[in-house]
């Protein structure tokens, strides 16, 4: 199970009339030489659920996910809900939707777990 590193990569999403922020971070590993890094580009733009919206739901969600040595995400469950299920799930669909540069260990890519959190806010 990994840990967010408060030192992750932040980037910028817009989703419908509102935004979610995806920090992507890896566990401190002295096995794992590199983390599974993001391909930004193929990650799905997520989207605000409508109810959510109009609801004004706000709300962090923590996934993790396990990149395999073929840098597709494999599995993905929710360590912290945002609160709201819809976006919780919508973060889930996002982010299996992403393509990675695997982890690797003595020059070797490998499978491991990471974690995201998605902070849905609105504008």
């Amino acid at each position: 199970m990994s840990r967010i590193d408060p030192l992750a990569i932040a980037v910028t999403a817009l989703a419908l009339a509102g935004c979610t922020t995806p920090v992507i971070s890896a566990q401190q590993d002295a096995g794992v030489d590199k983390p599974a890094i993001a391909d930004f580009k193929s990650c799905a733009k997520p989207h605000y659920p409508q109810a959510d919206l109009q609801a004004r739901h706000e709300g962090t969600v923590t996934l993790e996910f396990l990149v395999r040595a073929d840098g597709k995400v494999a599995d993905s469950k929710v360590s912290k809900s945002s609160g709201f299920p819809t976006m919780d799930e919508a973060a889930r669909t996002a982010i299996a939707q992403c393509r990675f540069t695997p982890a690797s260990k003595g020059g070797k890519a490998v499978d491991k777990w990471t974690g995201v959190q998605y902070v849905w806010t609105l504008n």
